[in-house]
């Protein structure tokens, strides 16, 4: 293992996934998951998964779904859209003008 590797995918799951043979997209997710959670700095998940994939994307990975779940955590936590914060009418309460 390249030792830069071995800095952001210590124990080689993000490696190991590319060249298992038979992984459904769902294993890929979990290994994925398990490398993410046992990251030891959580918010740096965007730049190691950015250097990663430096490392392992090739033109034989580049359609992976390894490679396609590194790409999404590189471009960094999900923006949340939508009316979050938007005021609503209580429950049995009409709306007044």
């Amino acid at each position: 293992m390249k030792d830069d590797a071995k800095l952001h995918d210590p124990r080689n799951l993000i490696g190991d996934a590319l060249v298992m043979e038979g992984l459904t997209v769902e294993e890929n997710r979990s290994i994925f998951f398990d490398w993410a959670f046992g990251l030891k700095q959580p918010e740096t998940a965007a730049e190691s998964a950015q250097s990663l994939l430096g490392i392992y994307r090739t033109p034989e990975t580049a359609d992976h779904p390894m490679i396609l779940l590194l790409e999404q955590a590189a471009k960094g936590p999900a923006v949340r859209k939508g009316g979050r914060n938007r005021k609503r009418p209580r429950a049995g309460m009409s709306e007044r003008p």
